[in-house]
Parts: structure tokens; C-alpha cells; sequence
């Protein structure tokens, strides 16, 4: 593990200059959960997110549960640095990734705090690519020199100066608003979108429940490339099954009917933890936390 500058490791844990600790050693890096969840921010600024619905921050902050908070870092997995409420990496391999679009939405909306927080150690965004329905992806710079390969990505990214700077960032007013409207924007790429139609019938005509689209919204976090195809099989196999192929006519057993299919085709789609992350957004609606009523799901 690369070290910088005064930052050092004290057995397993991370330490800054200042002597704060802010992550714990873990495989190939550090990581720290952070401790403000989103909702947690919303509720104390709830004046910054004036067209944020009640419905659509339960559903963010039941997937949340599945990535992190806020203030959450890791650099022990393949994607080298990841950070935030929805746990953005900079990439596996020479790709690119979705933490420098956050970063991105931050330097569009404060340049002024992105400077603080990261500009003036030399990090920028070198590019962020964003097509329609899909999710936005980039790559950093840092000192002007554009990081896109692995070698960099470890050498220059997986540091503990870096996390540090993430794990700070993480604690910011400007940076946390950013993160809620990035986290918030995704249920659109794919609830009312296009390209994400199945049988010429949006993702929205089919699954309308606060669990059903926080399920949904779990696999284009941990699996994009996978929206709408694990859904698509599971709409056709309860179609062919029961007989229903209108959706304006379903209940909420039908949506439950529907869900329990594509949660186990979710299980065998090479999702991370998949049965898990269901099991803990499940866990949100038995706590009351969020609907499974057909319907509830309040953009």
C-alpha cells in the first residue's frame, strides 16, 4: 500500500497528519463505513433538496444500507478507490468509473468547495462521459496527468492520502448534497427511460412499489449493464405464467409475485451478494421503512 507525505498506517489503522484515524486496513487497502446516512443529511438540510419525494429517499436510503455513507472509502478491492453513499469507484482495470462524474457534479455546482476539498491536491476531472439512460463515467487527472490505467489507478489513487481526502471530503455540506442529488438521479436513467423499455413498456408500468424499485435500483448500482435484462426475464416468465400481460391491472400480489422472480434471477446473475442486498432492502419494508404496495413508489 502506497503511503504519502505524513500519512502512515499505526497497526490497522489509517492515520492522517492531524492524527485523526480515518480507516482500518483490509486486503490490498483501508476502508472506513462512515457514520452519516443519507437520510440523516436530507432530515438536517431538508431546505437543499426541495423536489426530493419522501418515497424517493426511502428507496435511496434502503440501497444505501447495501454501499455505504456518506463519508464511506475503501481501496482494497479491484476498483481501487470508491467513496460515498452509493460506493462511486474510479474503475476495475484501465475503465473508466463513476466516481469522477460525482466529482464532476460537484465541481459544476461549488467549484469554490471543490477546490477545498480536492483541486488544490492536485486532483481533477480529466473527462466524464454521460450518453442518455446511461450511468455518467470518467477519469480523473491528478497534477495534470491524466489517470487511466491500472498502474496509475494504484499508484496514484489507491494511496492513503487520497482516501484521506475522500473520507474528509465525505464530511462536507457541498460534497454530501452532491452525493444525495447524484444517488437521487440514477432511479432516472432507467424507471422512465427508453432504452430501458421491456415488451415497449417502461420499467415504471411494471414495478411501482418503494421495494420494488429500490430492488431495481440496488442492481443498476451494483450491476448497470444488467438493467432491464434480469427484470425483462422476470416479467416474462410471470407473464407466461399466470396469464397477465397488462400491468395496469396488476395488484400488489402480482408486483410481489413479479419480484420474488426476478429477485432469484437476480441471485444466479452474477450480482455481488444479491440474495443478501435483497434480504436488507426486504428488512427496510418489514421495519416500515419502505412500501411493497404497488403504487407507493412516489418519483
Amino acid at each position: 500500500m502506497t503511503q504519502t507525505g505524513t500519512f502512515h498506517l499505526v497497526g490497522n489503522k489509517a492515520i492522517a497528519p492531524d492524527g485523526t484515524i480515518f480507516g482500518h486496513t483490509f486486503q490490498k487497502g483501508i476502508f472506513n463505513k462512515g457514520t452519516t446516512t443519507i437520510a440523516d443529511f436530507v432530515h438536517a438540510n431538508a431546505a437543499a433538496f426541495p423536489t426530493l419525494t419522501a418515497s424517493r429517499l426511502r428507496v435511496m436510503s434502503a440501497v444505501s444500507v447495501n454501499e455505504g455513507k456518506l463519508e464511506a472509502i475503501n481501496t482494497y478491492d479491484n476498483c481501487f478507490l470508491t467513496f460515498g453513499c452509493f460506493q462511486w469507484t474510479v474503475g476495475a482495470e484501465n475503465g473508466a468509473g463513476e466516481l469522477p462524474a460525482l466529482v464532476n457534479r460537484l465541481k459544476q455546482a461549488d467549484p469554490a468547495a471543490f477546490d477545498q476539498l480536492l483541486g488544490q491536491f492536485g486532483l481533477d476531472v480529466a473527462s466524464v462521459s454521460s450518453p442518455p439512460g446511461q450511468t455518467p463515467t470518467g477519469f480523473f487527472s491528478l497534477n495534470g496527468h491524466v489517470i487511466k490505467t491500472a498502474a496509475d489507478k494504484q499508484s496514484k489513487l489507491r494511496t492513503l492520502e487520497m482516501a484521506y481526502r475522500f473520507f474528509h471530503a465525505g464530511q462536507d455540506a457541498a460534497m454530501r448534497q452532491a452525493e444525495v442529488e447524484h444517488a437521487a438521479s440514477r432511479i432516472d436513467l432507467f424507471y422512465r427511460d427508453a432504452s430501458h423499455k421491456i415488451l415497449n413498456r417502461f420499467i415504471a408500468d411494471y414495478v411501482s412499489s418503494e421495494f420494488g424499485v429500490a430492488l431495481i435500483l440496488d442492481e443498476h448500482v451494483n450491476r448497470p449493464g444488467h438493467v432491464p435484462g434480469t427484470l425483462a426475464g422476470a416479467v416474462n416468465q410471470f407473464i407466461n405464467t399466470s396469464g397477465k400481460n397488462d400491468p395496469a391491472t396488476w395488484t400488489d400480489q402480482d408486483e410481489t409475485a413479479l419480484l420474488n422472480i426476478y429477485i432469484q434471477r437476480r441471485s444466479t446473475s452474477g450480482m455481488t451478494d444479491s440474495t443478501d442486498r435483497a434480504n436488507n432492502i426486504r428488512q427496510a419494508v418489514t421495519n416500515g421503512l419502505a412500501s411493497a404496495a404497488r403504487g407507493s413508489f412516489q418519483p
